[in-house]
């Protein structure tokens, strides 16, 4: 095993223990992560803030380089504790962006 994946692997697994320590202060968190998948909107409803942080955590891959920047600023702010309010108003502006300079690709 070279040096390099093992300093991946171990700031992998500081993020996800600074994620666990952090996401565990936004109130419903734990009650989405352990929902039947039928109750599930009714409780994103509930918690928004942790279905937008759920949200943002599964999706950090997801998209073009583009997008997964701007899921990736989103994760790092809240993980730095950002309000999550403002988070997600800039990750909408940003989406928003994404998606008018992309509308005719």
């Amino acid at each position: 095993m070279s040096t390099a994946t093992i300093s991946v692997r171990h700031t992998q697994r500081e993020i996800l223990k600074q994620e666990e320590a952090v996401f565990s202060h936004i109130p419903g968190i734990n009650k989405l992560r352990q929902a039947p998948p039928e109750t599930i909107p009714e409780l994103e409803a509930k918690y928004p803030d942790a279905a937008f942080a759920l949200m943002i955590a599964g999706n950090l891959f997801t998209g073009d380089r583009e997008q997964n920047e701007i899921h990736q600023k989103a994760y790092t702010a809240i993980l730095n504790g950002e309000p999550i309010t403002g988070v997600r108003f800039k990750y909408d502006y940003d989406l928003e962006s994404y998606l008018l300079n992309h509308m005719w690709d």
